[in-house]
């Protein structure tokens, strides 16, 4: 009669410990996966709403540029008939942190515009900010800033903090204004995040909106 094999205590312990080590690199790695497939699902769902809105006040307005409509002032555009409003936050702090980092390691700020809690967590801040787009008549008008889960961190720009602008024709256009600009000049200015902080929105979005850097 043949005698059935079977592991022993101490190879099963061994087997959970090579399991649970391999669990414990893998998860964390996960997660993160995660939480950037989730952050950058929801910028691009701000991203359409933003210019969902900005087709229909160019159609409802009749004009072709958005200086004749709601964006042509930030509390105007930051109101409950614009968006789903949870607080409209007179006082900052209690929407956004006082400082963000970059992936380089440095600090940035979001500038003392008018800014709003959204219901789904996250705030928008807004100004007018004029900007000449390279090899185009249309002109960058608007500038968001927007903290996907609000005062949640890691507050990094790049992870739940990005910066995007808007065109008086009711577009979002590249970081940089200029489309030509490559994305390995863009992941730089990213990752430094002081003088294009918008490259990081326009990176996400021409990867097919995946944080990939």
């Amino acid at each position: 009669m043949l005698k059935k094999k079977a592991f022993t205590l101490s190879e099963l312990l061994i087997a959970l410990a090579i399991v649970g080590a391999i669990a414990a690199l893998a998860i964390p790695a996960i997660i993160e996966d995660m939480n950037r497939r989730i952050l950058a699902n929801q910028l691009k769902n701000l991203s359409l709403i933003i210019q969902n809105l900005a087709g229909d006040q160019l159609v409802n307005n009749k004009v072709h540029s958005l200086e004749y409509t709601d964006f042509k002032d930030a509390s105007t555009l930051l109101a409950s008939s614009n968006f789903s409003i949870a607080d409209y936050c007179s006082t900052r702090s209690d929407c956004v942190a006082n400082s963000y980092g970059t992936l380089n390691g440095k600090t940035v700020s979001i500038p003392n515009y008018t800014t709003v809690k959204l219901k789904n967590g996250g705030t928008l801040t807004y100004t007018v900010s004029e900007l000449a787009l390279t090899g185009s008549t249309d002109k960058g008008y608007g500038l968001f800033y927007t903290d996907l889960n609000g005062l949640d961190g890691p507050n990094l720009l790049g992870r739940d903090l990005f910066v995007f602008r808007i065109s008086k024709k009711g577009r979002i256009v590249d970081g940089t204004g200029d489309n030509s600009t490559t994305d390995a000049t863009l992941k730089n200015y990213c990752k430094d995040g002081s003088s294009v902080p918008t490259s990081c929105y326009t990176l996400v979005e021409r990867s097919n909106w995946k944080i990939t850097y």
